[in-house]
């Protein structure tokens, strides 16, 4: 049966209440390190410190699991495992990996997301005779939170902050680059699509990428960066996935389904 609106509702609205109730009963036993505005501030101190753990683990906590629930509803498999790289990277695959990330980096035109992706491919197409034989955990920094497979397609996603810093761009092309050497060079007749993930667009009815540090350079749009529903409908197979979301956060305020662990750990006596 085709998703429904409402299948994402419930879904979207039960993993959101999961994820902070989660975060927030992990936090409960944490001693907090005095900090010299809890003479001062001390409830304002440790709400600030709260939401600020709370919004640099979003990714973790909140957008992988309710991408991983959406897909699952959609048919997609959820592959709950690493993308391994291999132990020594072969010279050839280091060397034209180098080349296009600074063919990209140079300004290049030739050097698109499509190209690069095909260069790494057609080097590993080499260890379909000779293949790797150790593959170890990716370096940190490199790994895929989100791997889903339908239609014989491996896709892999990263949700990222949607207000990037100097130089975090270039970090995310780095990324997608690496994982497509990983993968190719493990599976080199496989399929992979790979892309960083906005989970929602900061400007409302402004364009991200016209807002956004340096218009995401070195990354190419569409291509290797996805903007909130371009992501949530992919997953879900709904469009206009985000908007229900939105409305389960909503929804939740309005019923005050957290209000009393939030409160709890906000004003309480149970830790940070």
């Amino acid at each position: 049966m085709p998703v429904s609106r409402d299948d994402v509702f419930r879904i979207s609205r039960q993993t959101v209440i999961d994820s902070i109730t989660n975060f927030i009963q992990n936090r409960e036993n944490r001693i907090a390190n005095f900090q010299i505005l809890d003479l001062i501030i001390p409830t304002e101190r440790r709400i600030r410190s709260i939401v600020g753990g709370m919004e640099t683990s979003l990714g973790t906590t909140l957008w992988e699991p309710l991408a991983k629930n959406l897909s699952r509803l959609n048919d997609f498999e959820v592959i709950e495992m690493d993308l391994m790289a291999p132990a020594n990277m072969p010279g050839n695959l280091q060397n034209t990996l180098q080349i296009v990330i600074e063919g990209r980096l140079s300004r290049n035109g030739l050097y698109t997301a499509q190209y690069c992706q095909d260069r790494i491919k057609e080097v590993c197409q080499g260890f379909l005779q000779q293949p790797i034989n150790e593959f170890i955990p990716p370096p940190r920094g490199f790994g895929v939170d989100i791997w889903l497979k339908k239609d014989g397609v491996n896709y892999f996603f990263d949700t990222k902050t949607v207000q990037s810093n100097v130089g975090g761009y270039t970090k995310c092309f780095n990324q997608i680059l690496n994982w497509y050497s990983y993968f190719y060079s493990q599976f080199p007749e496989e399929q992979a699509s790979a892309r960083i993930v906005f989970p929602y667009n900061p400007y409302g009815d402004q364009d991200f990428w016209a807002k956004t540090i340096g218009r995401g350079w070195p990354m190419e749009p569409n291509s290797e960066g996805w903007v909130q529903d371009q992501f949530w409908d992919f997953c879900s197979g709904v469009e206009n996935t985000y908007d229900i979301i939105y409305e389960s956060f909503n929804s939740i305020s309005e019923t005050g389904d957290l209000e009393e662990i939030i409160q709890e750990i906000f004003y309480g006596n149970r830790g940070e």
